[in-house]
């Protein structure tokens, strides 16, 4: 084989290198924008709440004692874990803990799904470490971050439900929008987030999960379209940045 004919088969392996590369990273791109398994270390916030021996919701850890949730949620010997990414595996840094006592926000309506919000004390503090760590919240109800991400190990597009916990970035809805997808069933104290593009949403077994936005806990997961994932129907959220005064004056008082 001449020289010629060795650079050309060199190049030829170069470019389809390069293509590959590109290929590959498009995907990777694609898999963000679909959302996908979060980093290990990127949710320490996160519980993961259990009821006979099955994942029921998502959760929040605000305080050493207390998580956050959805206050439809609520049910007898909930177990929480702290820590979590892999609900298959037992993790040297996981936590568990059961709970001793529930509030449940006085004005919940399960009927509307107004004021779905609910707190959970543990029955021990819980270690704070790279893996266990609190989420601050939200105060400024005018704040309208443009991006924000929902995680959760709730169903998924394909109907399955996912041993890694998983991350989708989406952004906050106007509320005029929110309100003519959902006419007449959005409350003051809900905020709308969704992806028009892909649909990127939160579904079956999120619920209580965080809505957060410029590193603050905005919203929990709290009801939305049936089935899931509608680009025209946003996932509605329980707007925490209401909630800091009642939050605050139910830890003191217990």
């Amino acid at each position: 084989m001449g020289k010629t004919e060795v650079k050309g088969m060199a190049m030829k392996m170069l470019i389809v290198t390069l293509v590959l590369v590109a290929a590959a990273q498009t995907e990777e791109q694609n898999k963000v924008l679909h959302g996908g398994p979060c980093e290990q270390t990127s949710h320490p916030y996160q519980a993961a709440l259990y009821t006979s021996g099955h994942l029921l919701c998502g959760g929040v850890v605000i305080h050493p004692l207390w998580v956050l949730t959805a206050a439809h949620c609520k049910k007898p010997n909930l177990q929480v874990y702290l820590g979590k990414h892999n609900l298959q595996q037992r993790e040297s840094f996981q936590e568990e803990s059961s709970v001793v006592w529930t509030v449940v926000h006085p004005g919940y309506n399960a009927a509307t799904h107004d004021q779905d919000i609910m707190l959970l004390r543990l029955s021990r503090p819980a270690k704070f470490s790279a893996h266990i760590q609190p989420l601050s919240l939200e105060r400024d109800c005018s704040a309208n971050h443009t991006s924000c991400h929902i995680l959760g190990w709730g169903k998924m597009a394909d109907g399955d439900f996912p041993n890694i916990l998983q991350c989708a970035y989406l952004h906050l809805v106007p509320r005029e929008e929110c309100d003519r997808a959902y006419p007449g069933q959005i409350t003051p104290n809900m905020v709308c987030a969704g992806d028009e593009k892909y649909g990127k949403d939160s579904c079956q077994g999120d619920s209580g999960g965080p809505l957060v936005c410029g590193d603050r806990l905005r919203g929990l997961v709290s009801w939305g379209n049936i089935p899931c994932g509608s680009k025209e129907k946003p996932g509605v959220y329980t707007d925490v940045c209401r909630y800091g005064h009642w939050i605050r004056k139910t830890i003191q008082a217990n």
